[in-house]
């Protein structure tokens, strides 16, 4: 209990979800306030998110060959900076996840805004759009 009440954590300031069938494209999106050392190691990855695919294709203490194919691209929207990622399984057969992440300095502090969701597209565009009207405010 005492590690979720340290300081350091990710502040949730907004979070929504959209599934199918009732809405397309699936699509889950949330706004985080973080600080600290959580602030300074996620600004790292979100500056250089192919740190973040090295480190999904190759976990520590695994010799197995990678199971998903990971790729990442960096995202810029006006101030505010990320990446966007697709995880599918290399054997093929189920689609593909798809994430965008962007993010801004606000003092110490790092606002993000994070997006999963089912078609690529609408992902990076839902991104680009909550992080602007979500971010440095």
């Amino acid at each position: 209990m005492r590690k979720w009440l340290a300081e350091d954590r990710a502040e949730p300031q907004a979070l929504s979800f959209c599934a199918p069938p009732e809405c397309r494209p699936g699509l889950a999106v949330a706004v985080v306030r973080l600080a600290g050392k959580d602030a300074e190691t996620t600004d790292r990855v979100m500056r250089k998110p192919e740190l973040l695919a090295q480190a999904l294709r190759s976990p520590a203490g695994q010799g197995k060959s990678a199971r998903t194919r990971i790729s990442v691209q960096p995202l810029q929207e006006g101030p505010a900076y990320g990446f966007t990622i697709s995880l599918a399984s290399a054997k093929g057969g189920k689609r593909p996840a798809y994430g965008a992440t962007l993010g801004q300095r606000s003092g110490d502090d790092l606002e993000v805004v994070l997006v999963i969701g089912e078609e690529a597209d609408a992902v990076e565009a839902t991104a680009r759009r909550v992080a602007r009207a979500e971010l440095g405010h």
